[in-house]
């Protein structure tokens, strides 16, 4: 495919955040729920009757560069539950994608998924202070009939993540499985992972609208891929261990989120002869109904 298509994914990333904020016009208060990291699980969840909806362009590495475009919206049924669709639109596809949740709100490459979250627990030790733990339940379908030349099936997903928020530091960590099932006597590996996040909110920024709001966040995501199977055989090699650290900030104004971050491979234990995951990649921006 031609690789125009990540110029077009950067200029319409570009457009739609260069219309969006020379129209922030909105009243002086309201709910910016439901959002934190960028490729990390987090605990915030939506307000009761809160709707917001994201455009992602995103991008992945893997000997070749993939880009698409992700539409995730976010309703909160309950103040602790939170309901999510994530449709992708690939730009530009490689012929063997990595494996692997690119962010654990979206599900994996080319996944069509609709998820829920669930606070489990809540309590409040200080004035502007929370610690809670939710859980994330999810299920998707691929946009694909292959991947890496595999048959690739719907998948189920289960995450769970506890951390700590104020108005200055933020802590979470958490961890998941998701689980392939078998399409035409192919199945992909299941993936098991861990992520870890700390943020900081400088003093400068700790203020209500109109004054921005920025965060700044240290990312980790390490996942445990197993082998695949090909015409029933399982195929050995195929799995592996990598981590990945990077840094991500969110920035809130009015009704509008802005949040993008980097991460890049500290280790993998893939074998020899395979591409291993060089970068992920991804702009957010966010609009709160």
């Amino acid at each position: 495919m031609s690789t125009r298509y990540p110029k077009i994914a950067i200029r319409l990333l570009l457009l739609i955040i260069s219309v969006g904020l020379s129209q922030v016009v909105v009243s002086n208060s309201y709910a910016q729920g439901g959002h934190g990291p960028v490729f990390t699980l987090a605990t915030p969840t939506l307000g009761q009757g809160e709707l917001s909806f994201d455009v992602m362009a995103m991008s992945t590495r893997q000997g070749n560069s993939a880009w698409m475009l992700r539409q995730n919206w976010h309703y909160g049924l309950t103040e602790d539950i939170q309901l999510n669709v994530s449709v992708p639109t690939p730009l530009q596809r490689i012929a063997n994608p990595p494996q692997g949740r690119l962010g654990t709100m979206m599900g994996s490459y080319g996944d069509l998924e609709v998820s829920g979250l669930f606070r489990l627990f809540k309590t409040y030790p200080g004035v502007g202070q929370r610690f809670e733990s939710t859980l994330l339940l999810s299920g998707s379908v691929p946009t694909e009939d292959k991947r890496g030349g595999l048959h690739v099936g719907p998948s189920l997903h289960g995450g769970l993540v506890t951390g700590y928020a104020s108005r200055t530091f933020y802590g979470w960590a958490g961890g998941g499985f998701q689980y392939y099932t078998e399409q035409h006597n192919d199945r992909l590996g299941d993936i098991a992972y861990v992520t870890g996040v700390i943020g900081y909110r400088p003093p400068l920024f700790q203020h209500d609208y109109p004054k921005p709001d920025w965060r700044i966040f240290v990312e980790s995501v390490t996942e445990w891929v197993g082998n695949s199977t090909r015409n029933g055989a399982e195929q050995a090699n195929t799995g592996g261990t990598k981590s990945l650290l990077g840094p991500s900030v969110l920035g809130l104004y009015g009704k509008w989120g802005l949040s993008g971050g980097m991460l890049f491979p500290v280790y993998s234990s893939f074998q020899s002869g395979q591409d291993s995951e060089s970068y992920r990649l991804n702009f957010v921006l966010s609009y709160w109904f």
